[in-house]
């Protein structure tokens, strides 16, 4: 790969569509699918069943991510929101030939009318290969010939407050501290507006673990409905960690029933730039009457 590791694992982040075009900014609006990765308690925010499949490649990672994942809000009686979600990734198969397994299951309760809370219970695996570091078989830039690098059990947990169409989200992820830049500790702030055919967010994240020091990231992206079917996105992500600007815009079909949505990330001003795409299919079943629509903002 052309581009540093820190770089290709951009904090083992699962990039959804929609999100990754947004420039990573919806903490605070990210429902469905995009609330297992994003911010847990989301997912109650929204009356949907949704089932997607994902996949996303980086040329100069060298890194590819496949994933499912199904989100419910509706056919549980108690009001509680659940979710599943399975992602394998691979980056660099020629160089250290990092792969990892995320696995996850999320809850949010809906306190009231204006706060939700949620939680994600996170399996990671990671492996590496072995006598592909600058030093060779070294037991400092090796991996592990007969263990996994990583392979740990790890927290997310956030809180999302509406008031009309605005909406403030804190989230933290890998709370367990685990002091490994392969499971980063950070902490999210999300303020994000939505209307009838048009979203704004900005987020701001800081990440304690991957620099040895606190590093932030700020992101910023909107959304646009045209003719009630398709979404418009783009998005600008300053990461300080690696001290990268980069562009993102997205396109979308929203069906009722069904969507297909792509969205693609260039890194801007910098030598060794990266390029991230994704695809995603997902399909919106609907148990239930006035359940909220598939096609609408407040429902992605």
């Amino acid at each position: 790969m052309s581009t540093s590791p820190e770089q290709a694992y951009d904090l083992g982040e699962i990039p959804s569509a929609r999100g990754l075009a947004m420039g990573g900014a919806l903490s605070a609006l990210g429902v469905s699918t995009t609330a297992l990765y994003l911010n847990p308690a989301n997912m109650s925010l929204a009356r949907v069943y949704h089932l997607e499949a994902l996949a996303s490649f980086s040329p100069e990672a060298k890194r590819q991510t496949y994933g499912l994942a199904a989100v419910d809000s509706v056919l549980n009686a108690s009001h509680v929101a659940g979710g599943l979600g399975g992602t394998w990734s691979l980056l660099d198969p020629d160089g250290i030939h990092r792969s990892w397994t995320d696995l996850r299951v999320a809850a949010a309760l809906p306190l009231g009318d204006y706060l939700s809370l949620g939680t994600t219970l996170r399996w990671l695996r990671v492996d590496q290969a072995v006598s592909a570091g600058p030093l060779g078989k070294s037991p400092v830039s090796d991996g592990t010939r007969d263990s996994p690098v990583l392979d740990v059990v790890t927290i997310d947990a956030g809180a999302t407050a509406s008031v009309g169409g605005f909406r403030l989200a804190v989230v933290g992820h890998n709370l367990t501290n685990l002091s490994t830049s392969l499971a980063p500790t950070t902490g999210t702030v999300g303020l994000g507006y939505s209307a009838e055919t048009l979203s704004v967010e900005a987020d701001g994240l800081l990440d304690f673990t991957t620099w040895g020091g606190t590093r932030g990231r700020l992101m910023g992206g909107g959304e646009l409905f045209v003719a009630e079917r398709y979404a418009l996105r783009a998005g600008w992500r300053y990461d300080g960690g690696t001290a990268t600007n980069a562009a993102s815009f997205g396109l979308g079909y929203i069906d009722p029933r069904w969507s297909v949505e792509v969205a693609v990330r260039r890194d801007i001003g910098v030598e060794h730039a990266a390029t991230l795409g994704v695809l995603s299919l997902r399909y919106f079943y609907d148990p239930m009457a006035g359940s909220t629509p598939a096609d609408t903002p407040d429902s992605m």
